[in-house]
C-alpha cells in the first residue's frame, strides 16, 4: 500500500535533517551549552497526589557545596500564579496555580522547592538534601471520581471539582450513532 502524496507533507515521507549531526555524537543540546555564571535548577517535587505541606526545611541544601539558594513559595510571594485552566465559556473557576506549591500540593510531581547551584550535581544534592513534611489528604485519580459527591476538594472556588460544563450540540448526533457500526 503506498501512501497518499498530498502538498503540505501530509502522507509524505519528510527527510529528517538532524540526525546526521546526532549519530556521529556532533549533536548540539541546550544542555551543551556552558555559559559563564551560568547556574541549575533542580526542582524538589511532590510525591504525593494531595497533602498538606507542614514544613519544609532548606537548610541541609544550603549546606551542599556549589547550590547558591533554595526557594519555597515564601520567597515567591510576588508570583501570583497563572490559572490552571482555560475559560472556553468565561465564567469558568480558575484557581491560580504559583511557580511553587504554597501549603498544599495537588499532584504528583507538583514543584515545593527550587535549589539552585553553580552545577547540575550540585543542584540535584540540594534537592536530594530538602525535607519536606507533608500531612496526607484523601486523593481521588479519576475525573468522574473526583465529581461525586463527597470526593476530597482540590480548590476552594471549584466545587465539585468541576471549572465549567460546556456542551456541544452537533447536527444529526443521534442517527449519526443509530447508523454507526461500533
Amino acid at each position: 500500500m503506498s501512501a497518499v502524496r498530498t502538498p503540505g507533507g501530509i502522507g509524505v515521507a519528510i527527510r529528517r535533517k538532524e540526525d546526521a549531526a546526532l549519530i556521529v555524537g556532533r549533536g548540539r543540546f541546550v544542555d551543551d551549552i556552558q555559559l559563564p555564571g551560568l547556574l541549575h535548577l533542580v526542582f524538589v517535587r511532590s510525591p504525593h497526589a494531595h497533602a498538606e505541606i507542614t514544613a519544609i526545611d532548606v537548610n541541609a541544601a544550603l549546606a551542599v557545596p556549589g547550590v547558591v539558594a533554595a526557594f519555597t513559595a515564601d520567597d515567591l510571594e510576588f508570583a501570583a500564579g497563572v490559572p490552571c485552566a482555560s475559560n472556553p465559556t468565561g465564567d469558568a473557576k480558575q484557581p491560580l496555580r504559583r511557580p511553587l506549591s504554597a501549603g498544599r500540593v495537588r499532584m504528583v510531581g507538583e514543584p515545593v522547592v527550587a535549589v539552585v547551584a553553580e552545577s547540575r550535581y550540585a543542584a540535584a544534592d540540594g534537592a536530594a538534601a530538602v525535607v519536606v513534611e507533608y500531612d496526607l489528604l484523601p486523593a481521588v485519580t479519576d475525573a468522574e471520581q473526583a465529581s461525586r459527591p463527597g470526593a476530597p476538594q482540590l480548590h476552594e472556588i471549584a466545587p465539585g471539582n468541576l471549572c465549567c460544563t460546556l456542551a456541544a450540540e452537533t447536527p444529526d448526533f443521534d442517527a449519526a450513532v443509530a447508523g454507526a457500526h461500533v
